[in-house]
């Protein structure tokens, strides 16, 4: 069970608010919050929710009522290996309620007594078990509880915890019975072995006969094993033989192989209508191109005609045509090309830029990142500042708690002195009634206040006369050596008085907070120092290069463009080509026309014998026309007929490796046939060979004999045995038992131990079964001699260790402490921390603290706490 949040409502300190606490790691969590935060409220109301009745007004659910009354409310939503819940109680709302939810989608799984039922099952125990060994209240340093019932209860669950992992201790007992008892076995072992413990008379040479019978027999005994191995062989030979010569099975693979073949044939065919279709498509293709020749060639044929009857009435008239023809072709085939140069400009344009906006996302990116390293190195620049500065005035400071503790000193000798002075003075207390007043050198003494006098004194009585008194002098000698003390010590640290050196005092201690807070900040920031992160700043500076901050346009609109003015492009193309044709021709046609200019009679009856029968020429335009569309249908057809064949084509390289792995499967099961039919004949030869020696009688013979041999052997040693067991019984019992028994516990101890103490270990007291001392250095000492702290982190580990040990019987319980370590100083807190940090790699800790600069160091997860009115 994992613990995933908490939730309070009206809860002590809470009352009409819900305060919850969310995002609860898998490992160490840690609760930093200041004195009367309620962080001990979580925790008893968590204690109450898994192991409170719902129904329950008993004292621990009463104290989690505020003044103001009310229902108690508290749920928490855990993960098992069942999934995800929420469980919840209200308390002290009639007879109260209980809910076990799912989540996500809070379905109902248990109400009431089912729901306590089902936290019953989750917990393993009708007990506080858990609880009271892995949950470690505000103020509580030891293991043992002061309530009776709660005593005994823990003590049954860490029974059945430890009986459970390593068995019951058999009780031993002994006294002078034993020693007669010890006596006799001795006598009766002299007659059986030797001081030494070894066999004599009769036992040693019934053991010589028997270990002559054992050799006989273990040859005997791999003969026979040979036997029984090579027939279990032959066995599995076979059954592996007829399973390869099964019809069924070799109908399987012939039917895998037929499929495969069909499967592979198919795809040839497949590709052979592609082949068809792509043949089919390149004819259309001849067939649409001739269609288009026809047409321009009659068009020509036409314009011809033109032309010769032009030239036959006005030759010169035609030429001059011709010419005019040719410079609007070359100035059309000019344009064409100037177009063609402006779309391949286009192209060029839209792909540098498309590649400048690549460039100036990327070198944006690169500058985000920059920035960023940039602020993060500051942080580490100022944290180097702050722990520089606090480093220093830790260093220029000599104001630490021993030395204000010696200034204290001194100045409570200083005290003393001057208490011990003003005993022996004497006091004088001068009360007026008129304006008249008494002098002391020439000062007027003050009314109604004591003044201590000493030595010899006199005063002025105006109108009076002189009074003199004579007060015995007591020596100052120990006031000044004091007052001298003190002061020295105030000029160590440059302190004016005593509270100038409290608060030099404060302020060193503040410095020395604030390095370490800066020394972690550095260690999180940069484990490997700012070098680094330099070097990582500086590549990112360099990828931004000249980065600016105009809008960039959309990757899919500079896509579009670049689209369009490719399409562009291949338009200029085609237009170019068709106006190269066309100028080429107006120029053949001026030359043409400058050449038949004399023979335009002979042209014109050439160009009407193209055109044909005026009366037919525009049927055969029209007709022309007709198939040149028809062709150029039929190339649309052709083409997407063979597009789509190509898309359903299969794969044929896959359909040929089916093929040939069913022909190798089919030549592999020939090939293991044919092997096990020989191994089956040699297994059969060597089974024979064994058979006929008779081997099996022989060694149940001598089996037989080795048999009673060895009963009056281990008669002997029986004896022997039970005589000697019973000469130790006692000690070897009662060692054996405890390693048994708190064997688990220690293992799971040893480890955490040593990160706190080199070479140390934990004795356990088998009644209470918690640890009654400790060995450090060969030096045993006994829990309650040991210091607070020492008592206060053994405690905790040993119940990190009873954790592990309730996860080993499948039992995962969370571990709970609430403003624990108090008493360990700042290097045994921080091995605590790595002990904690070494369990909780697979093991749940939640950790409720206000000392925050102090839990820095543990790290772990810090969750989410918020606090509203219900």
């Amino acid at each position: 069970m994992r613990l995933r949040a908490l939730h309070l409502g009206n809860v002590r300190k809470f009352a009409g608010q819900r305060a919850s606490i969310t995002g609860i790691g898998d490992g160490i969590t840690v609760v930093s919050e200041a004195n009367e935060f309620g962080k001990s409220t979580f925790f008893d109301a968590l204690h109450a929710l898994f192991f409170e009745k719902y129904s329950s007004a008993a004292k621990p659910v009463k104290n989690l009522q505020p003044y103001a009354r009310g229902a108690v409310e508290v749920a928490a939503e855990i993960e098992t290996d069942a999934g995800h819940f929420r469980v919840e109680k209200t308390f002290l709302k009639g007879s109260g309620s209980a809910r076990v939810l799912r989540l996500p989608g809070e379905a109902v799984v248990a109400q009431d007594d089912e729901a306590e039922r089902w936290l019953l099952d989750l917990l393993g125990s009708d007990k506080n078990g858990p609880a009271g060994l892995l949950w470690v209240r505000q103020g509580v340093t030891d293991l043992a509880v002061d309530s009776k019932v709660d005593g005994a209860r823990q003590l049954d669950e860490r029974r059945d915890l430890l009986s459970s992992v390593s068995g019951e201790i058999d009780a031993m007992t002994g006294g002078r019975r034993m020693d007669r008892v010890m006596k006799r076995v001795a006598e009766e072992l002299k007659g059986l072995v030797t001081a030494t413990g070894k066999p004599t008379g009769a036992w040693r040479t019934l053991n010589t006969d028997i270990a002559g019978m054992k050799e006989d027999l273990a040859a005997l005994t791999a003969q026979i094993d040979r036997l029984s191995g090579a027939l279990a062989a032959r066995r599995q030979v076979e059954a592996q033989l007829a399973h390869l010569d099964q019809e069924e099975a070799r109908a399987i693979r012939g039917a895998a192989l037929a499929k495969a073949e069909v499967d592979f044939a198919n795809a040839k065919a497949h590709a052979g209508q592609v082949d068809r279709a792509a043949q089919t498509h390149r004819l259309a293709e001849i067939e649409a191109q001739a269609a288009r020749d026809k047409l321009d060639v009659f068009l020509a044929a036409v314009e011809r005609l033109t032309t010769a009857q032009a030239a036959v009435t006005q030759a010169q008239d035609v030429l001059r045509d011709a010419m005019r023809e040719t410079g609007q072709r070359d100035s059309m085939l000019t344009q064409m090309r100037a177009t063609r140069s402006e779309a391949q400009q286009a192209v060029s344009q839209a792909r540098a830029d498309q590649e400048a906006a690549r460039k100036q996302a990327e070198a944006r990116a690169a500058r985000v990142r920059a920035d960023d390293l940039k602020n993060w190195l500051q942080q580490i620049e100022d944290a180097q500042k702050t722990r520089d500065a606090a480093h220093a005035k830790v260093a220029a400071s000599s104001a630490t708690p021993e030395w204000l503790r010696r200034v204290e000193e001194a100045q409570s000798d200083v005290a003393a002195q001057t208490a011990t002075l003003a005993a022996h003075a004497a006091t004088l207390r001068m009360t007026y009634d008129g304006e008249a007043r008494a002098l002391r050198d020439g000062s007027p003494l003050p009314g109604g206040q004591d003044l201590a006098l000493h030595g010899a004194v006199e005063l002025t009585l105006p109108g009076i006369g002189t009074l003199s008194l004579q007060v015995p002098e007591v020596s100052d000698t120990d006031l000044t050596r004091a007052m001298s003390t003190r002061d020295d010590l105030l000029a160590t640290a440059a302190a004016s008085d005593i509270q100038d050196a409290r608060d030099l005092t404060a302020q060193r201690a503040v410095a020395e907070q604030e390095r370490d807070t800066a020394d972690a900040i550095l260690t999180t920031l940069a484990p490997g120092g700012p070098d680094g992160l330099r070097a990582q700043m500086a590549a990112a500076e360099l990828a931004a290069g000249e980065v600016n901050d105009t809008p960039l346009p959309e990757p899919e609109a500079l896509t579009k463009t670049l689209d369009r003015a490719q399409a562009a492009d291949i338009e200029a193309q085609a237009t170019l080509t068709v106006a190269e044709t066309a100028a080429t021709q107006a120029r053949e046609a001026a030359i043409r026309a400058q050449a038949a200019a004399d023979a335009a009679q002979q042209a014109l009856d050439m160009a009407r014998a193209a055109a044909g029968a005026e009366d037919t020429r525009e049927a055969v335009k029209t007709e022309l026309i007709r198939a040149n569309a028809v062709a150029a249908d039929a190339l649309k057809t052709t083409a997407t007929a063979l597009a789509t064949l190509r898309e359903k084509a299969p794969d044929m390289v896959t359909a040929e490796a089916e093929v040939t792995r069913a022909r190798t499967a089919i030549r592999a099961a020939d090939e293991q046939t044919q092997k096990a039919r020989i191994r089956v004949a040699e297994l059969s030869a060597e089974i024979r060979a064994l058979s006929e020696a008779g081997i099996e009688e022989t060694r149940d013979t001598l089996a037989g004999e080795l048999d009673t041999a060895r009963a009056r052997a281990a008669r002997f040693a029986a004896k022997a045995a039970a005589l000697q067991r019973l000469q130790a019984a006692l000690d070897a019992e009662r060692t054996a038992a405890r390693d048994t028994y708190f064997g688990p516990v220690q293992a799971e101890l040893k480890p955490l131990l040593s990160i706190l103490y080199d070479d140390a270990g934990l004795q356990f007291d088998s009644d209470s079964l918690l640890p009654a001392g400790l060995t450090r250095a060969e030096t045993e000492e006994t829990l309650d001699r040991l210091s607070g702290g020492t008592q206060e982190q053994i405690a905790i580990l040993t119940r990190l260790a009873f954790a592990r040990l309730f996860k080993r019987q499948g039992r995962h319980m969370p571990i709970v402490l609430d403003d624990a370590l108090v008493y360990s100083d700042d290097g045994r807190i921080v091995r605590m921390f790595t002990a904690l940090t070494r369990v909780a790699q697979d093991q749940q800790i939640l950790v409720f603290t206000c000392r925050t600069m102090a839990f820095l160091s543990l790290g772990g997860t810090r969750p989410e706490v918020t606090i509203r009115d219900l």
